[in-house]
């Protein structure tokens, strides 16, 4: 656009029509342009101060005579920009290089003529600067450019100040959320927490309540079978010696099946120390589980506590006549030094979800002949890591849930079914506590696996 005659109303206009429905980048791009257009001048630019020592500014737009160059940050210290910063407002009507032959920019621009004016804010502080260079000393009143610079200069500080608090509410946006984030875990850590003391106070108790008998039974079955032994040879003996017995005596060995006790008694005897043993292996169990008296992070043997929690889940996993087939592929795996009881949580977490997905995949008919099975693998990783993978051929999760299901208090199960904190629990488990990885890979209708690994 070229301009004759300079007309102060034409170009008043010309700049309220150009840059007042402009925001952010749009607007300072705009600026400049009517900028040079207004003052008809080949250079315009709006740069930010920025907080450095020494100061530098950082150019928002700039204009090059007929399209827009790259912007940039530069120093200015020695440049007629450094007296804007300092006194505001300065206009340099010709000869601009000698009067700043430090600044290697006006030599590049072959500029001979420059004026700037500050950008400052609504607290009068300075934030930035407008500038328009040209190769031809300056014409027009002074006043005239004066005015037409203090316009752009208010216009352009609104701007500024305007994204800068939309910056600051953005960032006050991110900070709300992070704090919605940490309160959402914080919430769930402390369900969590009460959820592990009272799991842990029931072990505690289950355990000892159950230890004590079943030692009683335990150390008394030894006497019972030697008491037992001792009256049957007796028994055995008075037979011999008494072959005709009385009547009386006769009937009631015939009533009672004497022979029939001599043989299924010490059966009876055996079955019952081994029901003692198999109360004493949960108990154990409940124990290796949840690490009762021991130190909250140790080194441990992991396969011990996977079998301690598939003991555990026993009465899910052999449901009849829904039957879970396990399979455990374990590998070469040292001690690990971890939250052995929390740990254990995650394990439990995963194959209980494993569990339900094959209980709904197998009420809905869908398993044909294929057997529901749950896969544990082990295996020692490079860098001194583990990893535990933990799969099964139920329905599977969608694609859109896998993102989701480690978030706090998310879950694919009907109301009343869970509250989506097992899962959310287990990353925080995993990853902050072990620093560690946890994720899931899932097809389908083909099942999904957890793959969580740690280092040792």
């Amino acid at each position: 656009m070229t301009i004759d005659n300079f007309d102060w109303e034409y170009n008043l206009k010309l700049i309220v029509a150009g840059i007042a429905s402009k925001i952010g980048p749009e607007f300072f791009k705009a600026c400049v342009q009517y900028l040079a257009q207004v003052l008809q001048i080949k250079y315009a630019l709006i740069a930010e101060f920025l907080d450095t020592d020494p100061p530098k500014a950082r150019v928002l737009a700039f204009w090059s005579g007929d399209c827009f160059g790259l912007n940039f940050e530069y120093d200015i210290a020695g440049t007629p920009c450094g007296i804007v910063y300092k006194k505001s407002l300065q206009i340099y009507p010709n000869s601009i290089q000698q009067l700043f032959p430090e600044d290697e920019d006006l030599l590049t621009l072959q500029a001979e003529s420059y004026l700037g004016i500050a950008i400052v804010d609504s607290h009068g502080k300075n934030i930035g600067h407008i500038a328009g260079l040209d190769t031809k000393p300056l014409k027009y009143s002074y006043a005239e450019q004066e005015s037409i610079l203090k316009i752009f200069a208010a216009r352009s500080a609104a701007e500024i100040e305007r994204q800068l608090a939309e910056k600051a509410l953005k960032q006050q946006n991110i900070y709300l959320q992070e704090t919605l984030e940490k309160l959402k875990k914080t919430q769930a850590q402390l369900i969590h927490a009460e959820k592990m003391s009272g799991l842990g106070q029931m072990v505690a108790g289950v355990a000892h309540e159950m230890n004590n008998p079943v030692t009683f039974i335990s150390c008394n079955l030894k006497y019972v079978n030697e008491y037992t032994k001792d009256l049957l040879d007796l028994v055995h003996m008075f037979q011999k010696n008494s072959p005709n017995l009385p009547d009386e005596i006769a009937a009631k060995i015939e009533e009672i099946e004497l022979d029939h006790i001599k043989e299924d008694f010490p059966k009876l005897l055996g079955s019952i120390a081994r029901g003692a043993n198999r109360i004493s292996e949960i108990v154990k169990s409940l124990r290796i589980f949840s690490h009762l008296d021991e130190a909250n992070i140790k080194y441990v043997d992991i396969h011990a506590g996977i079998n301690s929690t598939l003991l555990i889940l026993q009465a899910r996993l052999k449901n009849q006549p829904f039957h879970i087939e396990v399979i455990k592929d374990y590998g070469e795996l040292p001690l690990v030094h971890c939250y052995a009881s929390a740990l254990n949580q995650v394990i439990m977490n995963i194959i209980n979800n494993a569990i339900d997905a094959l209980e709904t995949k197998f009420y809905q008919n869908k398993f044909a002949e294929e057997q529901p099975t749950i896969c544990i693998r082990t295996e020692k990783l490079e860098n001194d890591w583990i990893g535990i993978y933990i799969s099964d051929n139920g329905l599977g999760i969608k694609e859109y849930n896998c993102s989701k299901i480690f978030d706090p208090f998310f879950t694919t199960k009907p109301v009343g079914q869970g509250i989506g904190l097992g899962l959310s629990i287990s990353y925080q488990i995993i990853v902050e506590h072990h620093k560690g990885k946890i994720k899931c890979i899932s097809s389908p209708k083909k099942g999904a696996e957890f793959a969580i690994e740690i280092p040792i």
